[in-house]
């Protein structure tokens, strides 16, 4: 790869030789604010978006009878798998994921599926450190769909009509290592996740219609902020500095100075294990407190 791809973690823009090698893999309509949220992105997670380990994708939704181009940052399973792979190292912690199994129509679970239907749900579970983080996706809710023109009917797409098993099992993967890594996958989704997203609801084709409401639009509930904010208080947050910092570790946001400000999916994220959130909180903060010692310093020494 050219040097001239590379991402730096101090830089804050994409250079010009890096935005056109991003739209000639397909980055079109994106704001400044998405570019730099996906550049953020790109560097908390250490993947490449010039290798297609991380992306941004464009899809067409109404918003107040309008149409616009909202913008999904994506990442493989594979991805998830080596930001966890990195992140236990980093942390000396034990990290596994078991065998996927899968849920038949009466409700027994299988840890082979063998059958030409497919299953109704797929289970995961990710063995973090001493705790275990487990998901359930359900094939209604995660199917991708293609329009069938020959019954005007909305089919399984290629890859789920021959792999429903296999698809199913990496969005529940998905699902468990974001809970059992929240800080370093919030707000990033597998594009096996977002196959319904593409998931066409009219019968033309040039534009794709998003659901009206998704969970990620959805803002933290008054119990999550509570008590996101309530544990953040309790290992000594105690400024709107500090706050931003902290909420910026475990999100990858910039600005948030309370858990209100955050989507109702990275709160709930971040509320998927309160050890592992108060753990990465004072992570966080001592992180903080390093770098600011010696601004304290400073002052110190020009108050005496």
């Amino acid at each position: 790869m050219s040097s001239d791809l590379v991402l730096t973690k101090d830089q804050n823009n994409f250079t010009e030789q890096q935005m056109a090698a991003l739209q000639a893999l397909g980055v079109e309509n994106a704001g400044q604010g998405d570019l730099m949220l996906f550049l953020n992105q790109a560097q908390r997670t250490g993947l490449d978006p010039f290798s297609k380990q991380i992306y941004m994708i464009g899809r067409r939704t109404k918003v107040n009878g309008q149409w616009v181009t909202k913008q999904t940052i994506q990442v493989g399973i594979d991805g998830f798998r080596l930001i966890a792979r990195r992140a236990a190292d980093a942390s000396h912690e034990r990290y596994s994921a078991p065998d996927i199994l899968w849920c038949d129509p009466k409700g027994g679970w299988h840890d082979a599926w063998i059958w030409d239907t497919p299953p109704v749900a797929a289970k995961a579970t990710i063995v973090r450190g001493e705790g275990q983080f487990s998901a359930v996706a359900l094939y209604r809710e995660y199917v991708g769909t293609r329009l069938d023109k020959t019954t005007g009917k909305q089919v399984p797409n290629t890859m789920w009509a021959s792999k429903p098993a296999l698809m199913l099992g990496k969005c529940a993967e998905a699902l468990a290592l974001r809970k059992a890594f929240p800080m370093e996958l919030s707000g990033l989704y597998t594009s096996d996740e977002m196959s319904q997203a593409d998931n066409m609801q009219t019968v033309p084709a040039t534009v794709v219609e998003e659901p009206p409401a998704q969970p990620t639009q959805q803002m933290a509930s008054k119990a999550q902020a509570d008590a996101i904010n309530g544990l953040l208080h309790e290992c000594g947050v105690d400024s709107p500095d500090m706050a931003q910092f902290v909420f910026h570790a475990h999100t990858g946001l910039s600005g948030i100075t309370s858990a209100t400000q955050l989507s109702r999916i990275d709160a709930k994220n971040l509320t998927a294990s309160k050890d592992v959130l108060k753990q990465r909180t004072l992570q966080a903060i001592e992180e903080y407190r390093k770098q600011h010692q010696p601004e304290e310093a400073a002052d110190e020494k020009k108050e005496a």
